[in-house]
């Protein structure tokens, strides 16, 4: 038996608070978020979308992450950022998808509920800035940023909605002051907000939500009662026709690594990916690739292996600290101590990356991110920069608002006799945290909060310095720009469409460019299969092979799904590709020709490999442009030559065994 696709959105017109309710009218354009968000953005781009995937009613794992769009003001492009176990809530209104138009006129929230089988919508004003100051809840403890406005909208709002029904989304005074506001949102558990913070954080979106739109928080929950895909022994049986076992067993044997991996005895991607980074560690803004690879293996040992990854699992790991983003799912990937989450990219970019390789340093940095409402990799790679400038005397600190260099740490080390740990991590995230409090709130520092690359193009017009060869980031348009997830693979400084997600190939394993092009290209239309669909990535490995058999068996859905999120895929191709700029940074042109060389240092000798690092040895400004192209290539002609360049990843026969994972993140 089938059933029929029923997908409804709701627009909302933010200038006088008017809204309508409508059926999606073509089915087999719009399956998923990112579809409706790109639909939307093409027909009136100042939309901001959001919705759910098409399982978020059912009860598989992880299937219901909350998915945003909009032009992004960090990337200066359409782009995609998702919320995890938000959409477990939202179904609870009876849409699918949101969209959002028009200018409040003043900052407010936007309320949807559904009650007695209605939906309400309204929008109401917010004194945002003296919430974001400070605010205190019934228990007297005091908050602010994002925290104190998530607080005081809950203790306003919370009490419309059925007890535990409600989400709240809010921004942080980065969202007014810079293009890379994130929006986030806690879960409550036990009528109180869980430390447990999903961010849809790349992209600046929360930024484009206040600036654009006038819109501070989100607020939805709801009543509305969905009796499609309930069925367990249905969806039990798709997994066992292909895994040979139920739904929650074969979720948890190919997400070990976000719970807990027994023969490293660590667990989540702080755990994992801070145990395997060895020589590939990336450090003081990315100034460890230029050490030996001893001293890189040694500051790994020493500060991380020993101390910072060692304190993560005697703290959350051993004590089994783990919890969900808000949806019931087995994996628990969130490991937290006490009010901090812990996840790597995060405690990366603002540990490593800054100097700081202590706990409770970076438990210090990371809260006060968040608590600003920043996209944490961008801020990690903006502070780390400033830092190094500052060090290196490249800027006079004071004429910024900024503390005095003596008052950091900020050199490559690898001997703890010369950096300790503990102490020295600390001055760094203290100043790191005066550099984020200048930034907002001090006029000196303006001319950061458009972000690291327009920053660096007017220091070094007005200095006559060269501080973009330190910045690494991906530029994108006019002034558009992210700083990459923190892995050193030239994956995650692809020329793609839209970078600073896992739209690429990033394993370390070397590949000649045009491949790895062809393979980003792979990538990028199997994450759509989860983004589109409102799953989180880290099921992939089931994901990306019955997500469309699901569809196809239940709803009679007749489209290739593989290649709908192909052509997607494309769409967004085509439309950024004029904006796709060459490296600007010295910094990053090094990231690839080390990558390469490390290559060669572990004894990969292969007539590609041969070629490049000839080539970048002779003359690497030029041979990183060639390589660039090649990628470029390599991603034209995948998208080029239609959804076949996509390879089917599992085949039908394979019952009882688990797909091999396709990445290394």
């Amino acid at each position: 038996m089938t059933y029929p696709i029923i997908q409804r959105e709701l627009t909302v017109h933010l200038h006088n608070g008017n809204w309508y309710l409508r059926p999606i009218e073509d089915e087999e354009a719009v399956l998923g978020p990112v579809d409706y968000g790109w639909h939307r953005f093409n027909l009136y781009p100042d939309s901001f979308t959001f919705g759910e995937g098409l399982l978020a009613g059912s009860s598989i794992p992880g299937s219901r992450r909350l998915v945003f769009s909009a032009w992004s003001p960090q990337w200066d492009g359409f782009y995609v950022s998702s919320m995890g176990g938000a959409a477990y809530l939202f179904h609870g209104l009876g849409v699918n998808y949101v969209a959002l138009r028009g200018t409040a006129p003043v900052p407010s929230v936007v309320l949807f509920n559904h009650k007695a089988g209605e939906i309400q919508v309204r929008i109401e004003p917010v004194n945002v800035e003296s919430l974001w100051v400070g605010y205190a809840g019934p228990d007297e403890s005091p908050q602010i940023g994002f925290y104190a406005l998530q607080q005081a909208l809950f203790d306003r709002y919370a009490s419309e909605y059925k007890p535990g029904g409600v989400r709240i989304c809010a921004v942080g005074p980065a969202a007014k002051y810079t293009r890379e506001g994130a929006l986030g949102s806690s879960p409550l558990r036990n009528g109180v907000f869980s430390p447990v913070i999903d961010w849809a954080g790349r992209g600046g979106l929360g930024s484009r939500l206040y600036q654009r739109h006038n819109i501070v928080g989100i607020i939805f929950g709801g009543d509305w009662a969905d009796p499609d895909l309930r069925d367990s022994a249905e969806i039990d049986a798709y997994f066992i026709q292909h895994f040979g076992k139920k739904t929650i067993q074969t979720d948890l044997a190919v997400t070990e690594k976000y719970r807990y991996v027994p023969e490293f005895e660590t667990g989540g991607t702080f755990g994992v990916n801070m145990r395997d980074l060895n020589e590939r560690i990336l450090s003081f803004n990315y100034t460890s690739i230029y050490q030996p690879v001893e001293a890189r293996l040694r500051q790994h040992d020493n500060f991380i292996r020993n101390h910072y990854l060692k304190q993560f699992n005697e703290e959350t790991i051993k004590p089994k600290k783990f919890q969900h983003c808000g949806e019931p799912c087995p994996v628990v990937c969130k490991k937290l101590f006490g009010q901090y989450k812990k996840d790597y990219e995060p405690y990366h970019a603002l540990g490593p990356q800054v100097g700081v390789f202590d706990q409770r340093a970076a438990e210090l940095l990371t809260d006060h991110v968040d608590a600003m409402g920043f996209d944490s990799i961008q801020s990690g790679g903006t502070l780390a920069w400033i830092m190094e400038l500052v060090a290196d005397g490249v800027i006079d600190p004071a004429e910024y608002g900024f503390p005095p260099a003596s008052t950091m740490k900020f050199h490559f080390e690898a001997d703890p006799d010369r950096f300790d740990v503990v102490q020295d991590s600390m001055l760094n995230a203290l100043y790191a945290i005066e550099l984020i409090n200048a930034i907002l709130f001090e006029a000196r520092a303006e001319i950061f909060r458009s972000g690291i690359r327009a920053a660096a193009i007017a220091l070094d017009k007005q200095k006559g310095t060269r501080s973009i060869d330190r910045a690494v980031y991906i530029a994108h348009g006019e002034q558009g720009c992210m700083v990459p997830n923190q892995y050193w693979v030239p994956g995650m400084l692809s020329p793609m469409p839209m970078m600073g997600k896992y739209f690429v190939y990033y394993g370390v394993d070397f590949l000649a460019p045009e491949v790895l092009g062809r393979k980003n290209v792979e990538r990028m239309t199997y994450e759509l299969f989860n983004e589109n669909s409102g799953i989180c990535r880290f099921h992939r490995k089931w994901s990306e092979f019955i997500t469309d058999e699901i569809l196809q068996a239940h709803y009679g859905l007749k489209v290739d799904y593989k290649a709908h999120q192909f052509q997607l895929s494309r769409e967004i191709y085509e439309r950024e590709a004029p904006k796709i700029i060459f490296w600007e940074s010295e910094r990053v042109i090094d990231m690839i020709m080390g990558y390469l060389v490390q290559w060669e240092v572990d004894g990969l000798h292969t007539p590609e490999l041969e070629h490049w690092l000839g080539r970048f040895r002779q003359d690497k400004k030029a041979a990183a442009k060639e390589y660039w192209q090649a990628m470029r290539m390599g991603i034209k002609s995948g998208f080029a030559e239609g959804a076949d360049v996509i390879p089917n990843n599992f085949t039908p026969g394979q019952q009882g065994s688990l797909p091999k994972p396709v990445s290394t993140g």
